[in-house]
């Protein structure tokens, strides 16, 4: 799946329009057709639907599916928002079929909200790029607090299509239908949250109108990222699987360490060398056998034998990690650099950062994305895609940056994964994921399908468990069975 930004749909939209000659009110009865269809479908005991309408094209859309709506029986209420005057062209000719067959706009107020059983939200479109105040956010407000199902039109109004943040106030749809494209903004950051289930037309555009145009990000399914695994022939040995070197685990922190290498394993690594504090040792050989623990003394010994170094699990900020961080950097391995190592990475100078020349996978969450900006976290948040783009251009390689709907970057492409949920949010999670992602980097995978297999699989594996017992309990642990269980699906050529 391709997604895009605002600007790319607004101008495929007008070459669909320009260029294949499609009128664009035919492209908004298409647009109200497909809406009003998918709410018959989810609602199909409805028999009052309010629409309130903005005074542009989303507003147009509104007014289609109101028409739609009355000619199917339904009760039907309109409330316009703004300066009516301001409706043009084909929103224009949209309101004016609109009141030939008899519906004229209403006040907008709670008794209109309570009335309908389904509300549609038609007031602000994917163009809106400032915060919304006065009159709109109030509406806004009443929508929200009105307790009633609702239909947001193209993206709820008040969310940024191009970043998933909130722009002061948005409405919370439980299912929102967009055209053309589908928007960045649903599906980073807020953007899942608000819009709620995602149905998507593309309205009958033909495929090399979008040829011109650069999305922002992809989305693949998880089978597409296990067939850039290597087959395991009939004479595969742990030498192919790969040898993954994880350093961490201080002193109170050693299940950290324990969870990615675990994972390494689970994930089909040959060998998994564990450098960490002496007494851990025998700790973790007695919970996993197949991890080979070494003192801090062998590292640079043990990272010559290894194919890829992660480091950050439970590695903790004191006069050991900081050490043991600086000897990992003077390896001339790949790397996975996560949690308390990114926040060392943080401090270090640029000058510094030249020595690894980007051959190495970033994982923050948005907590240690700000701090590798020195910035907030809500300035993360408010911009993923900015983010992710400066934390490029300052540290090279690829870039993970976790949180709902994780992305990864390499400076040429972005995907975005879609997969995953909130039971997901617990301590060791990205312990997990920094051992898989190593595995495959060991495997021989580039650092951009590593990641993204890495991101993908973890992702899926939390949804199965979500599935089987619900979210909250989820545990890392059991995550790294879940994704033995689901690297099945590409043991064989044909997969």
């Amino acid at each position: 799946m391709k997604l895009y930004s605002a600007k790319a749909s607004q101008a495929i939209d007008q070459d669909a329009i320009n260029k294949a000659n499609i009128p664009g009110i035919l492209l908004m009865k298409r647009a109200g057709l497909f809406a009003f269809q998918t709410l018959e479908k989810i609602w199909p005991n409805a028999k009052h639907i309010h629409v309130v309408c903005g005074t542009g094209n989303n507003g147009g859309d509104g007014f289609i599916i109101a028409q739609y709506a009355v000619l199917s029986g339904y009760q039907v209420s309109v409330s316009i928002h703004g300066n009516q005057q301001k409706i043009q062209n084909d929103a224009l000719l949209a309101f004016q079929e609109l009141t030939q067959l008899g519906i004229k706009p209403i006040t907008f107020n709670k008794a209109c909200l309570d009335q309908a059983d389904v509300i549609v939200d038609a007031l602000f479109g994917t163009g809106l790029n400032q915060t919304v105040t006065g009159e709109f956010a109030d509406t806004i407000k009443q929508i929200n607090q009105a307790n009633k199902p609702v239909l947001a039109i193209d993206i709820p109004s008040g969310l940024s299509a191009d970043t998933g943040a909130i722009l002061g106030i948005a409405v919370q749809a439980q299912h929102t239908c967009t055209f053309i494209t589908q928007k960045l903004g649903l599906y980073t950051a807020q953007g899942q949250e608000t819009a709620g289930k995602v149905h998507f037309s593309p309205l009958f555009i033909p495929n090399e109108l979008y040829d011109n145009h650069t999305e922002v990000a992809r989305n693949h399914a998880l089978k597409y990222w296990l067939n850039t695994l290597p087959v395991r022939l009939a004479s595969h040995h742990k030498g192919v699987s790969g040898t993954v070197c994880l350093v961490g685990g201080n002193k109170t922190m050693m299940g950290a360490i324990q969870l990615a290498g675990l994972a390494s394993l689970k994930t089909g690594a040959g060998l998994v060398k564990v450098i960490t504090h002496n007494e851990h040792g025998i700790a973790i050989t007695q919970a996993i056998p197949e991890v080979m623990c070494y003192s801090t003394d062998d590292l640079t010994e043990q990272a010559g034998l290894a194919n890829v170094i992660g480091i950050g699990p439970g590695l903790g900020l004191d006069d050991w990690a900081n050490r043991l961080f600086n000897q990992v950097m003077d390896i001339p391995l790949p790397k996975v650099i996560d949690a308390d190592a990114l926040k060392i990475l943080a401090k270090r100078q640029q000058s510094q950062l030249a020595i690894t020349n980007g051959n190495w996978v970033l994982t923050p969450h948005p907590g240690e994305a700000a701090q590798l900006l020195d910035c907030d976290t809500q300035t993360i948040q408010k911009d993923r895609i900015h983010a992710i783009k400066q934390l490029h251009k300052k540290y090279g390689g690829v870039i993970v940056l976790k949180g709902n709907g994780t992305l990864i970057y390499d400076g040429n492409q972005m995907e975005i994964c879609l997969a995953g949920n909130p039971g997901m949010a617990v301590g060791g999670m990205g312990d997990v994921l920094t051992g898989t992602i190593a595995t495959f980097i060991a495997q021989g995978l580039s650092l951009w399908n590593a990641a993204c297999l890495g991101v993908s699989l973890h992702a899926h594996a939390g949804d199965v468990l979500a599935n089987q017992s619900g979210q909250p309990g989820i545990l890392p642990s059991e995550l790294a069975s879940v994704m033995s269980q689901l690297l099945s699906y590409s043991d064989s050529p044909s997969s």
